[in-house]
């Protein structure tokens, strides 16, 4: 039990949600932040792509400021060049975060803005932890889950604050500890 709860705070404390929609969402904070004016794109001075995707802007277009045509013009410009796949999975990304409440999607671009400020180095670990946990197998991920939520609000940051305070020998020293423990478990793969 102890053991997973180990694992449980160490994934929990570095999984950061990561989502498409919450990066155009904290992109347009930033620039409705700044007070730079960026310059107006033509609608004509866009690509036919372009044109196809943002056709729901069309009448709109030219009383749009010049960062929001930036913003969407590229995001047209990468959207055209996605492959079918990637796609598809974007647009369910964008029905859920449709469907959140504006308190889970401000916890996510909270979140986001976290994940923005992570070194690179800091950024693999946690993908490489995502991937641990997203391995398991669902009965796991639930159990730890809802061990995870049992906890109190002061637990779980009282969890993450040791866990962040340790010394990078001793959070060597645990991610084998737990390694050991799956290989007992037979949780390795």
């Amino acid at each position: 039990m102890n053991n997973i709860f180990k694992r449980l705070t160490i994934v929990l404390s570095l999984l950061l949600p990561i989502s498409v929609a919450s990066a155009s969402d904290a992109a347009d904070s930033r620039m409705a932040s700044s007070t730079a004016t960026a310059p107006t794109i033509g609608w004509d001075s866009l690509s036919p792509q372009q044109q196809k995707v943002l056709q729901r802007f069309k009448a709109q277009w030219q009383q749009m400021p010049g960062q929001r045509q930036q913003r969407l013009s590229k995001g047209a410009e990468r959207w055209s060049n996605m492959p079918q796949e990637q796609r598809q999975k974007a647009r369910q990304r964008f029905q859920r975060w449709q469907k959140m409440s504006p308190e889970k999607r401000q916890k996510l671009r909270k979140r986001f803005m976290q994940f923005q400020k992570m070194s690179e180095k800091q950024r693999t670990a946690l993908r490489k932890k995502h991937a641990w946990f997203k391995n398991l197998p669902p009965e796991k991920r639930q159990a730890l889950r809802q061990r995870w939520q049992k906890l109190s609000p002061e637990k779980r940051q009282a969890v993450r604050q040791r866990l962040q305070n340790l010394p990078p020998a001793q959070r060597q020293r645990l991610r084998q500890r737990i390694l050991q423990n799956r290989i007992n478990e037979g949780t390795v793969r």
